[in-house]
């Protein structure tokens, strides 16, 4: 059996034991107990590095993630749409985050007491990252960013958001940049 099969196996078996908690969840809205649930039964870990609070040397690959979400879609779509939409919003901060952000923002993540969004897609642009708005500017010792972003999963429940803004106009792709942002800033 090889690793993949067994992460496979594992997600099938998990998906049986919170879909009824899936299924409890408000509509429209984050279901935090399933992400709970989802931590607690070790399969949110699993997912991640030990960098980013998981149990893994490295990562989860593009192809393991898909056959997680295939076991679990089986079962319960909910639990399915939890785990994508968590390992998306953080896994930009798992590959190209510090060790630090890793571990303060991810690590939450991995351990089902945060939520995570993916903010890329904009009025205008969809899910062109070269035709994005949004801008970023420098402020002080951060930046500003100013612009409008839709269809944001998780939001506006999110704690933490991987927010991704133009920082150098004319670029295209190479022109932007994602920001960790917390689901408490103004704006």
């Amino acid at each position: 059996m090889t690793d993949r099969d067994e992460l496979a196996g594992f997600a099938t078996g998990v998906a049986g034991k919170v879909a009824p908690i899936a299924a409890a969840g408000e509509e429209g809205r984050v279901n935090r107990r399933l992400i709970r649930a989802l931590a607690e039964e070790r399969l949110l870990p699993r997912l991640f590095p030990r960098r980013a609070g998981g149990t893994r040397e490295a990562g989860v690959s593009a192809v393991d993630l898909c056959v997680v979400r295939e076991s679990l879609g089986r079962a319960s779509t909910l639990a399915e749409n939890a785990i994508a939409i968590q390992t998306l919003g953080a896994y930009p901060i798992v590959l190209a985050g510090s060790d630090e952000q890793a571990g303060r923002y991810a690590a939450p993540v991995a351990r089902g007491e945060a939520v995570a969004a993916f903010a890329l897609t904009e009025p205008g642009a969809g899910t062109d990252a070269g035709a994005l708005a949004l801008r970023a500017e420098p402020d002080g010792k951060g930046f500003r960013l100013t612009g409008t972003k839709v269809f944001i999963s998780n939001a506006p429940d999110a704690d933490i958001y991987t927010i991704f803004a133009r920082t150098t106009p004319g670029a295209g792709t190479k022109g932007i940049t994602a920001f960790i942002v917390s689901g408490d800033a103004k704006g």
